[in-house]
């Protein structure tokens, strides 16, 4: 197995190309990073880096962040935690979901945990002593999280715990739209949990309630941070003069071909041509993250020009059509989605058409699609 790994790893490092490929602007994303911190100078941005970074790589992404100081990368399983502490980072680690306590006994862990459940406070005691918990009330989402009714017998329990280190209280908002009462209402939730960690005499260094969302919307009265996904990668936050998308999607023509009038494409022949027409093959498809929604629907571009998608997406092919492109060629770049939010392949504008959201598309990327820092 070992071999078998040396050899692919050799491989990989001598020069292969691949045929698609997602760019990440550092540009883009320090540049998202540094306004969001300017937005309230007393609010802390913490990075969300869960489900693979929204699918923009983990390790690439925190590799380009850990130099601007956030105060944690945020991720969701012990997994992902790991795969950070591999790359020894000075970032620390908050891991917001569910640990097994069974993955807490092999090894002193550099983590801090979110929390709700006392026998998880108590297995975090037992096998990481000393390691900072971020107790989690539930403000009104009525998902994860201590019911507000019962915090104050929560936190007393845990008071008795010795060895824990209590750092953080946090919540999340079901909503966040400027005029909803929903997080007014959490917020206001929030501000009650605060006084019944007042009247224990618990000081949470660190107090979040505020995602992307909350932030740019100032749900932050009585908090210091904020975790922040969709804002940090430039999606769907209607600030188009500030916030820049952060990845795209690449691939190349591998075949071109004439097609009459008439002319069936694709599985079940979904697509017929109503006129003669120019066809390219590209070698991608829904497995790579190309959304089957986006099937006789979306659109790519060539050299800039919009070539509709033609047929049935594939496991691995799509096909378009490259009529209006001058002089297509094998190997001409093709743009899957495009980090330019005003382009009709924009994640935003491919979410629209298959009426789901941008990170949903996002986190559907193949992870073993290359993804390269530009």
């Amino acid at each position: 197995m070992f071999r078998v790994l040396r050899v692919l790893h050799n491989f990989l490092s001598r020069g292969y190309q691949p045929l698609n490929k997602i760019e990440l602007s550092s540009a883009a994303l320090k540049g998202n990073y540094r306004y969001l911190r300017k937005l309230n100078p007393n609010i802390s941005i913490a990075p969300v880096l869960k489900s693979n970074a929204y699918g923009h790589g983990l390790s690439q992404i925190a590799s380009v962040l850990d130099a601007l100081n956030p105060p944690f990368f945020c991720v969701d399983s012990i997994f992902e935690a790991y795969q950070l502490d591999k790359l020894k980072l000075k970032t620390p680690v908050l891991i917001m979901g569910y640990v097994d306590p069974q993955n807490l006994k092999t090894r002193k862990l550099p983590f801090a945990y979110a929390v709700w459940d006392l026998n998880q406070v108590e297995a975090i005691n037992r096998y990481q002593t000393g390691a900072g918990v971020h107790i989690f009330v539930d403000t009104g989402m009525n998902r994860e999280g201590v019911d507000l009714d019962e915090l104050e017998g929560f936190l007393r329990e845990v008071k008795e715990i010795k060895g824990i280190v209590v750092e953080g209280l946090m919540s999340h908002l079901a909503q966040s739209a400027k005029f909803d009462l929903k997080p007014r209402e959490q917020l206001q939730n929030y501000q009650k949990a605060l006084k019944i960690c007042q009247k224990l005499g618990i000081k949470p260094k660190w107090r979040h309630l505020a995602a992307s969302g909350g932030l740019m919307n100032g749900f932050t009265k009585g908090t210091n941070m904020a975790r922040v996904g969709r804002a940090i990668y430039g999606i769907e936050l209607n600030d188009t003069l500030h916030l820049r998308g952060v990845l795209s999607l690449k691939t190349q023509i591998v075949q071109i071909k004439e097609l009459k009038k008439g002319s069936k494409i694709g599985y079940e022949g979904t697509y017929i041509a109503s006129k003669d027409i120019t066809i390219a093959v590209l070698p991608i498809g829904y497995n790579d993250g190309v959304d089957r929604r986006l099937s006789n629907s979306g659109v790519v571009l060539a050299d800039n020009v919009q070539c509709p998608i033609l047929g049935r997406i594939s496991m691995n092919i799509t096909t378009i059509d490259i009529t209006q492109v001058s002089n297509p060629f094998l190997g001409q770049e093709v743009i899957i989605y495009c980090d330019d939010r005003s382009k009709p392949n924009s994640i935003e504008e491919s979410a629209k058409i298959c009426a789901t959201l941008p990170h949903d598309i996002l986190v559907h990327l193949a992870s073993s699609t290359r993804r390269t820092i530009i």
